[in-house]
């Protein structure tokens, strides 16, 4: 018997993996996220523990499913394509964090993302926490790697980085 998951992911293959909260409570439920403009199935899945079931911002889905199953709360699996996954970071936390906007750059994440290390670099040498464990300086290296790997067009792996990048947004 195929599990939820198998069931609302239509067995398609994970487009990435992302961790938007940090939480070691146990998974409640995994929610369903809006199905894929194809029909093949959910365009997200994530397991969450009770806390985070009722207020994981910006990641409202469809239906909650009762789940028991391995996964660490927080943890989603992203069936998107990879732009539709940049983009999903541009709309949750890249634009409020940057205020640099996709629709500005005509989608063109080599851009986007360039623009995006700018104003986070500066956001960090302005905030003075050199030397200290700060968010910011944590985010400076994957998204660096973000805009390297748009630069050189494989946006499956910007949007990876930008994964890292959100966990540790989450905590500004």
């Amino acid at each position: 018997m195929p599990s939820i998951v198998q069931k609302l992911s239509g067995r398609r293959a994970i487009g990435g993996l992302r961790m938007p909260v940090q939480c070691s409570l146990k998974t409640a439920v995994v929610r369903e996220g809006p199905a894929q403009s194809s029909g093949a199935g959910a365009a997200w899945i994530a397991y969450l523990c009770p806390v985070h079931a009722a207020d994981l911002d910006g990641w409202p889905g469809v239906t909650d499913h009762p789940e028991t199953g391995p996964m660490s709360c927080g943890t989603v699996l992203d069936y998107r394509s990879p732009e539709e996954q940049l983009q999903s970071h541009a709309d949750l936390w890249l634009t409020r964090l940057t205020g640099v906007d996709p629709a500005a750059y005509d989608g063109v994440w080599a851009e986007v993302l360039d623009q995006a290390d700018r104003v986070l670099l500066t956001r960090f040498e302005e905030a003075g926490t050199t030397g200290e464990d700060s968010p910011l300086q944590n985010m400076l290296a994957p998204m660096d790697m973000a805009r390297q790997y748009a630069a050189e067009g494989d946006l499956g792996m910007a949007a990876t980085s930008l994964g890292y990048c959100e966990t540790f947004a989450r905590n500004l």
